[in-house]
């Protein structure tokens, strides 16, 4: 995805009402439709506020349409094998990769990635497609399942770092409560790394494991997590981003075959050193 977006947005003129979104995108900028297929397919766009992921949205004039990923040559960047063996695979996932497809989720996936260079993969968690970090897969089934087991008994550790609105009064402390949206109890222990203009950049890590539970909960606390599109106000934002500002930095578990402790991690990712390069200043 090299080629340079002239119109980052644009409202949907009359006579090209009930057109494709990919076919709007292509030629407002003059890109191949493929190009605008996968731009739509990785979560880059809004119309009219909210994020559509399927290219062939048919279109009313006056929508108004945003392309988030406006960087002249931005490619999404290719995963990275950070370990391998023959029971576990450890990758850096680039935002904008799904860990695997699910529902009816396009787009590129780690699971097609090393499936591809001859692998078995055994997916044991997620990553959300526009966060960033390490992931880890089983290559056995036996592998998957020991894993599995100790994600769910908590004896997997994670740290993540996050760029969230504002600054809290507490350099460090825990999250608790239930999430607002299901009702589960969830438990995240945070420490304040480097406080911004506007901003906080964060050390969490999540005690619990429930879906979306730091970017509900850092919502739910007044300070959401920058570039988050579900959970983020993107119109009211003064600090834009072109995707969740969180990063899965580091994984700790216990290898399924030998039981040794293992710990990896994962560089933060270029636009998230130019975002927080940019809210230094």
């Amino acid at each position: 995805m090299n080629e340079k977006i002239t119109q980052k947005t644009f409202t949907v003129p009359g006579e090209l009402e009930g057109r494709r979104l990919d076919y709007l995108i292509a030629l407002f900028n003059t890109l191949p439709r493929k190009i605008a297929r996968e731009i739509v397919e990785n979560g880059l766009v809004l119309v009219n506020g909210t994020r559509i992921t399927f290219p062939s949205k048919k279109l009313k004039k006056g929508d108004r349409i945003v392309i988030l990923d406006v960087a002249k040559g931005a490619p999404l960047g290719e995963p990275e094998i950070i370990y391998e063996d023959t029971e576990v695979v450890v990758v850096n996932k680039p935002p904008g990769f799904l860990t695997e497809k699910s529902g009816t989720e396009k787009g590129r996936t780690l699971k097609e990635f090393l499936e591809m260079q001859g692998k078995s993969i055994y997916p044991v968690h997620r990553l959300d497609r526009e966060t960033s970090g390490v992931v880890l897969f089983g290559q056995t089934i036996q592998a998957r399942d020991f894993l599995m087991t100790e994600f769910k008994m908590r004896r997997v550790y994670k740290t993540y770092l996050a760029v969230i609105e504002g600054r809290l009064k507490a350099k460090s402390g825990v999250i608790k409560g239930l999430l607002q949206r299901t009702g589960e109890y969830a438990e995240t222990y945070y420490e304040v790394m480097k406080e911004l203009n506007g901003a906080t950049l964060l050390k969490l890590k999540p005690k619990t494991g429930r879906t979306h539970q730091l970017r509900i909960q850092l919502a739910q606390l007044g300070h959401p997590i920058i570039g988050d599109k579900k959970y983020y106000n993107l119109e009211k934002t003064k600090i834009f981003f072109t995707r969740q500002a969180l990063h899965a930095y580091k994984l700790s578990f216990t290898h399924p075959r030998t039981k040794t402790w293992m710990h990896f991690t994962a560089p933060i990712p270029e636009d998230l050193k130019e975002l927080i390069s940019r809210l230094s200043r």
